[in-house]
């Protein structure tokens, strides 16, 4: 019989922390607010950190023109600004991560159209373009919806977010049953 990979405690561990993240994701999915409450935090540190990075680029910065410095600074305390209240308004928190999500939507829409015009010009086979295409109408319209109805864009990040701990809960599962 063939020794396996890992020892059995640990392997035990792996599949208790799946177990752990399986009943995780199915909590946020009957507690939606805690999950978004939760991915508004995250939203929130994110930008205190970012804002924390840009303050500091732009007063220790001797590589940025003064004019450079001075717009690091500005949008360090725009950025610093918006997590705080991110992170302290659930209302103004709450927006500010369905806005995000919609505009990264939006975005990733608008690419994926692009993509498909512009593989045309790479020589790409019709069918990667039509696919490119159709997901980029997708994102289109899931974004336009998040936008006009962001209780849509709650319920999908929520989706999100207990998918991809449902999935992480499995694969954790599966590597401690497997090694």
């Amino acid at each position: 019989m063939a020794e396996k990979a890992h020892p059995i405690w640990l392997r035990i561990l792996e599949i208790i922390a799946g177990i752990i993240v399986l009943l995780l994701a199915v909590y946020l999915i009957f507690n939606p607010n805690v999950a978004i409450s939760l991915l508004r935090i995250i939203l929130g540190v994110a930008l205190v950190i970012l804002g924390l990075a840009l303050l500091v680029r732009g007063t220790t910065s001797k590589m940025l023109a003064t004019g450079g410095k001075v717009v690091s600074i500005i949008l360090g305390i725009i950025v610093l600004a918006l997590g705080v209240t991110a992170i302290f308004d659930t209302g103004f928190g709450s927006a500010l991560l369905v806005t995000v999500f919609a505009i990264g939507l939006l975005l990733n829409a608008i690419g994926r159209i692009s993509y498909a015009g512009y593989a045309t010009g790479a020589g790409l086979p019709a069918s990667l373009r039509g696919a490119s295409f159709a997901l980029g109408i997708i994102a289109l319209i899931i974004a336009i919806a998040v936008i006009v109805f962001p209780g849509i864009g709650f319920a999908l990040l929520v989706v999100l977010v207990a998918l991809a701990l449902l999935l992480l809960g499995i694969e954790l599962i599966v590597s401690g049953a497997a090694n």
